[in-house]
C-alpha cells in the first residue's frame, strides 16, 4: 500500500509522542480533577436527573410533591423523566427548560457555599495518632416529649441529650466504628456527614450518618471571629489551618458547636438524604422545608476558586443542618483533597429558582396563599 509523505510524517510525530511521553493514563487524570470541570458536562445532568427519576418513578401518581402546590403532583414529573430519559444528554438542558417553569421562593440574596465527601485515615484499634473517634449511633439517643432526648436505665428520658463536651468527656459509653488520625478531618467529617476511611491494612470502610444528639448547629467559624481568631471572609480552609496551627486550644474551640453527629458503617459510599449517589456539580443540599428533594434547581451564582459564573441546572438531593431558607444551597464538589479545597473555598451570593411543570404556573395565587413563599414567577430561559 502506498503511503504519501505528509502520511508518514504524522505516523513520525505521534510515534515521537507515545514514545516521550506514555499512553494517556485515565487513572491519572482522574486523580487530577476529583469533581468535573463544572461546564460542559451533560453526562453529569443526565445522571443527576436519572437519579432523581429512579425516586419519583417509584411514588404514587397522585401524591402532592410539597405543601406548596406549585411542585405538583408525581405522575407530572413521572411524564418528564420518561420523556427526558429518552433524550440524549447534550438534549437534556434544552428540554427540562422547555417544560418547566423557574420558580422563586423568598426574597433577597442567597449563598452557595460546597461541600464534599472526605477520605481520611483511620484504624479500628486505638493507638498512636489514631485518638480521635467516630462514634455509632447510641441506644440510649432517643424522641422524648417531642424533641431529641436520652434514655435513662429506669425507662424515663431526659431533654436534651449529652452536648459534643458531654459526649466526648463519656466515651467509654459509647461504641467506637474507627478511630482517626487527624482531629481536624474528624471535626470536618461531622460536618459533611459522610465520608471513607482507609484503613491501616488498606482496606477503605465507607461511614454514613446515623443521628445527631439535636442540638443546634454553631458555626465555629464565627467563633473564631468573635474571638478575633480570623478575620476577613471565613472559609473551611482557614477554619481547618488555624486548628491545626493551634491544637492546644483546637477541641475547645470545637466544643462551642454543641451539635454531635453519630455514625454507621455503610457497604457503599453513603447516598445524599434523598437516598440516591450524589453528582459533583449537579447535586445541592437545600431546605427541604422550602422545597420537596428530587426537583430540579437553576441557580446563578459563581465559583469562589476563579470567579467563573454559574448559570445552571442542579438538583435538590440532600440537606444539611446549616442550610436553612429558600435561597440557600450546599454543592456538592465530589470527594478527595481537590474536591475539599474547592468545597472548602466555596461562598458565594447569588439566587435561586425552583424547576416546576410550567402547568403548575397558573396555580401562583393559590400558592402565595397557602405557603407564602413564592416572591417571584419567571418563565424558563429562552421562553
Amino acid at each position: 500500500m502506498h503511503t504519501s509523505p505528509q502520511l508518514k510524517l504524522c505516523l513520525i510525530i505521534v510515534a515521537l509522542f507515545f514514545g516521550l511521553f506514555g499512553p494517556t493514563n485515565a487513572d491519572e487524570v482522574h486523580k487530577t480533577w476529583d469533581y468535573p470541570p463544572f461546564g460542559a458536562d451533560d453526562i453529569a445532568l443526565y445522571k443527576a436527573f436519572e437519579a432523581s427519576c429512579s425516586k419519583l418513578s417509584k411514588l404514587p401518581a397522585s401524591k402532592q410533591l410539597h405543601a406548596n402546590p406549585v411542585f405538583g403532583k408525581a405522575s407530572q414529573w413521572q411524564s418528564i423523566c420518561r420523556e427526558g430519559l429518552a433524550k440524549k444528554p447534550n438534549l437534556l438542558e434544552d428540554y427540562l427548560e422547555s417544560r418547566l417553569a423557574k420558580v422563586k421562593l423568598g426574597g433577597g440574596e442567597g449563598k452557595f457555599t460546597g461541600y464534599y465527601k472526605p477520605v481520611l485515615e483511620g484504624s479500628r484499634t486505638r493507638h498512636g495518632a489514631y485518638q480521635t473517634p467516630l462514634l455509632a449511633r447510641p441506644k440510649d439517643l432517643t424522641l422524648c416529649n417531642g424533641a431529641t432526648g436520652r434514655k435513662l436505665p429506669d425507662g424515663s428520658c431526659r431533654n436534651p441529650y449529652r452536648t459534643r463536651a458531654e459526649i466526648m468527656a463519656n466515651l467509654k459509653e459509647y461504641k467506637v466504628i474507627v478511630w482517626l488520625k487527624d482531629p481536624v478531618d474528624a471535626f470536618f467529617l461531622h460536618v459533611q456527614g459522610s465520608g471513607t476511611v482507609e484503613l491501616e491494612n488498606g482496606d477503605a470502610i465507607h461511614i454514613g450518618f446515623a443521628g445527631k444528639n439535636g442540638h443546634p448547629y454553631i458555626a465555629i467559624g464565627k467563633t473564631l471571629r468573635d474571638m478575633g481568631e480570623l478575620t476577613g471572609t471565613i472559609t473551611a480552609p482557614k477554619i481547618r489551618q488555624w486548628l491545626k496551627d493551634n491544637p492546644s486550644r483546637a477541641q475547645e474551640v470545637i466544643n462551642t458547636n454543641p451539635s454531635f453527629i453519630f455514625f454507621t458503617e455503610t457497604a457503599e459510599e453513603a447516598p445524599g438524604a434523598y437516598g440516591v449517589a450524589l453528582t459533583a456539580g449537579r447535586s445541592m443540599a437545600v431546605d427541604r422545608a422550602h422545597m420537596p428533594l428530587g426537583v430540579p434547581l437553576f441557580i446563578k451564582s459563581k465559583n469562589t476558586f476563579d470567579a467563573a459564573p454559574w448559570d445552571r441546572i442542579m438538583f435538590a438531593q440532600d440537606v444539611g443542618s446549616a442550610i436553612k431558607g429558600a435561597n440557600r444551597g450546599d454543592i456538592y464538589f465530589g470527594h478527595g483533597p481537590l474536591a475539599g479545597d474547592r468545597a472548602g473555598d466555596q461562598n458565594a451570593p447569588g439566587q435561586l429558582w425552583v424547576m416546576v411543570p410550567k402547568e403548575n404556573v397558573g396555580q401562583q395565587a393559590a400558592s402565595i396563599k397557602k405557603a407564602e413563599t413564592i416572591a417571584e414567577l419567571e418563565p424558563a430561559a429562552g421562553n
